[in-house]
Formats: C-alpha cells, structure tokens, sequence
C-alpha cells in the first residue's frame, strides 16, 4: 500500500554518481552498527571512498578530527539520540547534491517537521531526483511532485489529497475538529 512519490522535475536517462537507495531497515541497520566503533570508522571511510575521495584524502581523513567527532556523534546517538534525531544525522553525513535517491518509507521514526525538512533539503537545496515509496501526507503534500497510486487498478498519477491514506488522516481530523477549537 505504498505510494511512490517522484519530485525533481527532470528526467535523464542516466543514473547521476552518488546515488543511493534508502530503505527503512537500512536506518536501522545504521543505528545498529552504533554498538561497533571499528566498524563506523570503516563505514565513513567507506562511504567517502564511494564519494571519491583518493587513498591520501581517506588516509588524511581517518586521522582527522571530523572523522572523530563524527563516529563519537553516531557512536552514542543510541543513547543521546531519539531514532528519528539519529536518522537525521545520517541522511545529512550520506546524501549529497546532485544523485538520483530511492527512499523506501524515510518517513519511520522522523515527525512530520523532519519529514518536510528532509524532503525539502533533497529536493530544493541539494538539487536531487528522489523517488520514494511512503504512506506520509506530509511528505506527500511537501513537494510538487508526480505522484503514482500503486494501489489503483491502473498504474495513474494523481494529486496527493486524493489518496486513500492521506483521506484517512483527514476523516479522522475533521471528525475531532471541534477538540482544535
């Protein structure tokens, strides 16, 4: 019952570098690795391997202060951090400008101020393609996007406040409207 959300506004017929696909369970996985320091030292170095740095940049980096401070951060974000807060953390230390990003559900266990955030940062900031399977309606309502229903017969786009989910949420809103006022 997901709904694919396509924002970006451009089409290509190639895959940009640096693109990523980001399913839930890999933020969870993330938050998993929190337990092992030689293993988030050699997942930073990794993931800057993949960015392109060379072998001096990555050396110079393993010994640097950033690299410390970023490994002290995701090291303890277990126990100072909520999971959405560490979330956050990681989505700004992997995504960069300019890649095309599969998100599958980003929206689990981030509130609906860093749904439209994260959103907003990819799409208008970083200037990046996403197409991303979420139930949110406020990732679904954040952008100008081509939205897909994939739970309608026929593979359609539509405008998202004609989702079956995001109707759910405003039913349930409108029937307590009186406990807003």
């Amino acid at each position: 019952m997901n709904r694919l959300l396509y924002a970006g506004g451009r089409s290509s017929d190639r895959i940009p570098p640096n693109s990523l696909y980001i399913k839930s369970e890999d933020i969870l996985y993330e938050i998993k690795k929190i337990q092992q320091e030689a293993v988030l030292k050699e997942g930073y170095l990794y993931q800057h391997a993949k960015l392109g740095y060379t072998r001096e940049q990555l050396e110079a980096l393993k010994h640097s202060g950033q690299m410390r401070r970023q490994v002290e951060i995701m090291k303890f974000a277990n126990e100072k951090y909520s999971n959405g807060e560490t979330s956050m953390q990681i989505f700004d230390e992997y995504l960069v400008p300019n890649a095309l990003y599969l998100l599958d559900e980003p929206e689990t266990s981030l509130s609906p101020h860093n749904q439209n955030r994260l959103m907003n940062k990819l799409a208008r900031f970083f200037d990046c393609q996403l197409i991303v399977a979420t139930h949110s309606p406020f990732m679904l309502g954040t952008l100008m996007a081509k939205i897909y229903n994939l739970d309608s017969p026929q593979l359609r786009t539509c405008r998202w406040n004609e989702l079956e989910n995001v109707r759910f949420f405003y039913d349930f809103f409108n029937k307590r409207k009186n406990e807003f006022e």
